[in-house]
């Protein structure tokens, strides 16, 4: 996804309005839902092929996979609500023969207990081929998501030049390698779906440089950068090498929407709210606006 930051760093872009920036970042979300939406549904497609394949009952029309797979999962359990008829049936000649029950008798409860045994084996191999195939569509597209959450922490993120694209390309894998063994489980927080990493004993790992909240994929990969010291660390504008000031009017320090951009994303950084937070075009806009950053040329 192309992001505001991005396109304002671009020389190739030079002149364009905020009206026209905003209007590409618009575009580029929708591209970007478009693609993660075509995306799941081939998952979607998989998992309804899968369901079919298990227990032989088709998908109705354009019907919900999740309503369609309790559907196929009510239908395929009572295919086999006999087997309660079955044991009970076994069981009601088990004592008739115990009272000097003769051979017609006996007969009955031999086919019975076949039945019986036929019923179970056929349930049991069929519930464990669905139940593996639910298990498997459950994790990829668990792992997806995780993968997706990933790579928009990535974006944004500067490393240092100097490096060949196959070491880095090296080093970001182990990064998320690392990232990806803390755990991550898609959890509920404040009434939104966010992504949380756990520790070995599965309690959640908290940034104790913000707040103690949870941290964030790009939080996480960001020390991992640092760690292996290819993290390229973004100059704070103002006097003295320090974080500039919110000051309306002054636009922030900066002479550009470049400057201005890097200043502002430093200054969210610094209060831990990371491109991936849902908080961050929220307050990026409102620093932007209230700094009056429209007012720059795009660069120098």
């Amino acid at each position: 996804m192309l992001s505001r930051e991005t396109i304002v760093a671009n020389e190739s872009l030079k002149g364009l309005t905020n009206e026209q920036i905003t209007a590409i970042t618009t575009l580029s979300e929708n591209d970007e839902a478009a693609v993660i939406g075509s995306k799941f549904g081939e998952v979607y497609r998989q998992m309804d092929a899968t369901i079919e394949k298990a227990t032989g009952i088709k998908r109705q029309g354009d019907e919900k996979t999740y309503l369609y797979l309790e559907r196929a999962a009510k239908e395929f359990a009572g295919r086999y609500a006999d087997h309660d008829e079955l044991k009970n049936k076994v069981t009601e000649l088990e004592a008739q023969i115990a009272k000097g029950g003769d051979g017609a008798l006996k007969t009955q409860l031999e086919n019975a207990t076949k039945e019986l045994a036929s019923t179970k084996t056929q349930f049991s191999a069929l519930k464990d081929a669905f139940d593996t195939e639910k298990a498997k569509y459950t994790k990829a597209l668990n792992d997806y998501k995780i993968d997706n959450e990933i790579a928009r922490a990535l974006d944004g993120v500067k490393l240092k030049s100097g490096y060949n694209d196959a070491v880095l390309s090296t080093l970001k894998a182990q990064a998320i390698a690392n990232i990806k063994a803390k755990n991550p489980v898609f959890e509920e927080r404040d009434g939104k779906e966010r992504l949380i990493f756990h520790d070995e004993n599965g309690a959640p790992l908290n940034n104790a440089e913000n707040a103690l909240n949870p941290y964030t994929a790009r939080e996480l990969l960001t020390k991992e950068f640092a760690s292996m010291d290819i993290l390229e660390m973004p100059n704070a504008k103002g006097a003295g090498g320090k974080q500039a000031k919110i000051d309306n009017g002054t636009h922030l320090g900066a002479t550009t929407k470049a400057e201005a951009t890097e200043i502002i994303n430093k200054m969210l950084f610094d209060k831990g709210i990371s491109k991936t937070d849902l908080r961050f075009k929220d307050e990026y806009d409102k620093l932007w606006a209230d700094n009056n950053i429209d007012e720059l040329p795009l660069t120098k």
